[in-house]
């Protein structure tokens, strides 16, 4: 970890765009729909989404007459939707400060409002490993790990002594191999081990949904698909064969989409190579 915290200070002047080989995208589906919040994958590559007013679908190996649908009792957009890391999918809900987590078949296993005294206003939430929940409450700048199955703070970190001065909050939380990545809007990505101590900085903005696969974190400027590995510092741009403005990732797929329309292809060969 000390090495990853030492080669992330200096990635400012080492992250640039590199010449992309040429790279052959082979389309699976796609689909246009009303509205689109959310996209993920689980493990197994099945296609899951939000709409605007939370409700999911999943698409499993993405045909039409295969398929599931959940709608949540109390309905609003998610700011979070996570299908691909435990055998468990998880939402947030910012307006209904409400988390839930449904097993793959759609089946909800746990339904919560984040209201009790120890909290205030949740901002973002994420399922990390070991069935932990991590939170950012924007009242007080904290980032939180709770375990919601006994009700009990686990950790509790001031983020106002990471994230530098000035106007600023968290748009995501995301836990992928042990590093937990903030996203802090119009700030950059912040890198942090599971028990809340600093690694690192990622100067890239994203508005949307981090993609995470393997050891590279995925992004869109405008219709370029960004690559970057978060170990080795490089970077490169790849034309997106669908221009959208937001990316999602499985483990054999890649789903570029809008609020409108989604469009996936199967990874294709040397998508991760850095020249």
């Amino acid at each position: 970890m000390k090495a990853l915290w030492i080669f992330l200070l200096s990635m400012a002047s080492v992250l640039s765009a590199s010449k992309a080989q040429d790279i052959v995208w082979e389309a699976t589906f796609s689909d246009s729909l009303p509205s689109i919040g959310l996209v993920d994958y689980d493990n197994k590559d099945n296609l899951f989404y939000s709409d605007q007013e939370g409700n999911i679908t999943v698409r499993y190996h993405f045909a039409d007459d295969s398929s599931n649908y959940y709608s949540p009792a109390y309905q609003s957009p998610l700011q979070q939707f996570e299908a691909a890391k435990t055998v468990n999918i998880f939402t947030f809900s910012r307006d209904l400060q409400r988390i839930e987590i449904l097993d793959r078949f759609m089946v909800p296993l746990y339904s919560s409002r984040l209201i009790t005294p120890d909290f205030g206003n949740i901002r973002a939430a994420s399922l990390g490993n070991n069935l932990k929940v991590w939170l950012f409450d924007e009242t007080n700048y904290h980032l939180l790990q709770w375990d919601y199955q006994r009700g009990s703070i686990l950790q509790n970190q001031p983020l106002n002594l990471i994230i530098p001065e000035g106007e600023w909050t968290v748009e995501e939380i995301v836990e992928h191999k042990n590093i937990v990545f903030i996203n802090a809007k119009d700030k950059g990505i912040y890198l942090l081990d599971n028990q809340s101590n600093y690694l690192g900085f990622l100067p890239i903005i994203v508005d949307h949904k981090l993609a995470l696969h393997g050891n590279f974190l995925l992004h869109m400027e405008g219709k370029y698909l960004v690559i970057t590995d978060y170990l080795s510092g490089k970077s490169k741009r790849v034309e997106a064969p669908f221009k959208s403005s937001s990316v999602a990732i499985g483990k054999k797929m890649i789903g570029f989409y809008t609020k409108k329309r989604i469009c996936t292809y199967k990874i294709p060969d040397g998508l991760f190579t850095m020249e």
